[in-house]
């Protein structure tokens, strides 16, 4: 019965969402991919809303699902798990009579099963589509990887004639999807159309060179890691085909500040350094943040804290293998947390890291309790885990250690996140 009240909800919500964008008609942007669609969202968002204001709009948090798109469409920043539901559908055909919407949509796809992205794509159509990358995520509905590029390439194929698709060129994957006759690709990346070079990590974050249209423009960033740079890398990319001026997009990507729980650099006592990377993980951006944390110059311990990916399916073994032998080549002291620390050791001695400095725990709260005693003075320490059993926010939020700094600083410090495991 559940189930079937759902898809009424879903359909009705559908119907409401794709009539008032039909009546409205405006510009869509939408983002999907296995990675970075929300810091790619906000990036793009943040540059347009510089130029052109309450015009722009967007997906506000994580509202990327068959059920969070309408409702955002619908003006919506925010739903309930649970009874308040009622009261948000409500606010939805509210929103449908007297919501405005922006002449510009900047809008994440998020999907975990087959069909979502078709159930999506009934709801908008993009004139600008950016594909972030494809790996191995929610395997356990998409199958295999092959699965994951058929529901992504659904996005690409739904861009109107006339319109561009953004995608990173240096993701062999996404590359092998091409769009529909009549659109424009425009590749970002390394020796792309829209390319960087002399780049120089540090703890302050990027420096390196933007080039586009044979332009080059120096650029100072706040957000940390060469994977970063795919972020500013596709706002440029849709933001120069939206009209802006290389120029005018630099000062604005200089402004942007890393998202909650994603490669941000907090201070701690002692001279310590935590990199927040806590919202979320899976292989290719945990193999990522370990080398992010590898390129900083550093003269105290790299640590890192790792927790289980979920929804890996058969590659479960492979996945943690891998980010486990990347630790191994990386830090100096690794603690993973989970049902599957035993590959996770098996890939960081592979790659020669003595066991004495791998310490395996089953649970996030046995990890807590014992932290303290494994941290030194000036250690880095990154913390990544997926969302479901492992919450790493409260491993953050326990290295931090003051809990107004947290609900400003960290992710999923909302109050109907506090009874969810």
């Amino acid at each position: 019965m559940r189930k079937i009240l759902l898809s009424i909800i879903e359909w009705w919500l559908s119907l409401l969402a794709r009539s008032k964008i039909k009546k409205a008609n405006p510009k869509i942007i939408a983002i999907t991919g296995s990675f970075g669609k929300t810091s790619t969202k906000e990036a793009i968002y943040f540059v347009l809303s510089k130029k052109f204001g309450s015009d722009c709009g967007k997906n506000w948090g994580n509202m990327n699902s068959v059920v969070g798109l309408p409702l955002a469409i619908l003006g919506l920043r925010n739903y309930s798990f649970g009874p308040g539901f009622s009261l948000d559908l409500f606010r939805a055909l509210w929103g449908y009579f007297f919501y405005r919407l922006p002449k510009i949509l900047v809008l994440e796809l998020g999907i975990d099963k087959p069909g979502e992205m078709d159930k999506l794509l009934k709801i908008i159509q993009p004139d600008i589509g950016v594909l972030t990358g494809i790996s191995e995520t929610h395997l356990e509905e998409l199958r295999d990887i092959e699965g994951v590029k058929r529901e992504k390439s659904l996005m690409v194929s739904a861009i109107k004639a006339g319109g561009f698709f953004i995608v990173n060129g240096n993701d062999k994957n996404c590359l092998e999807i091409r769009p529909g006759k009549d659109v424009e690709t425009v590749k970002y990346g390394q020796n792309f159309d829209v390319s960087y070079s002399d780049l120089e990590i540090s703890i302050s974050g990027n420096n390196f060179n933007i080039r586009a249209n044979k332009e080059i423009r120096p650029v100072k960033s706040k957000l940390v890691g060469e994977h970063s740079l795919n972020i500013l890398l596709s706002a440029t990319a849709v933001c120069l085909k939206i009209g802006l001026k290389l120029p005018e997009i630099v000062e604005s990507l200089e402004q942007i500040q890393p998202q909650k729980g994603r490669m941000n650099l907090i201070k701690l006592k002692n001279q310590m350094i935590l990199v927040d990377d806590s919202y979320n993980s899976n292989p290719k951006s945990a193999v990522e943040a370990l080398k992010t944390i590898s390129a900083i110059d550093w003269d105290g311990r790299r640590v890192a804290i790792l927790g289980n990916m979920n929804e890996l399916g058969e590659y479960t073994k492979e996945g943690h293998l891998k980010v486990g032998e990347e630790a191994g080549k990386t830090v100096d002291l690794l603690l993973v947390v989970g049902p599957n620390v035993g590959n996770f050791l098996k890939g960081a001695k592979k790659s020669g890291m003595s066991e004495d400095n791998i310490f395996c725990y089953p649970n996030p709260e046995k990890l807590i309790a014992d932290l303290d005693e494994k941290l030194k003075p000036k250690d880095l320490i990154l913390v990544k885990a997926s969302q479901n059993k492992m919450r790493f926010e409260r491993v953050a939020e326990h290295l931090i250690g003051d809990m107004e700094v947290s609900r400003n600083i960290l992710v999923r410090q909302e109050k109907k996140w506090q009874k969810i495991v």
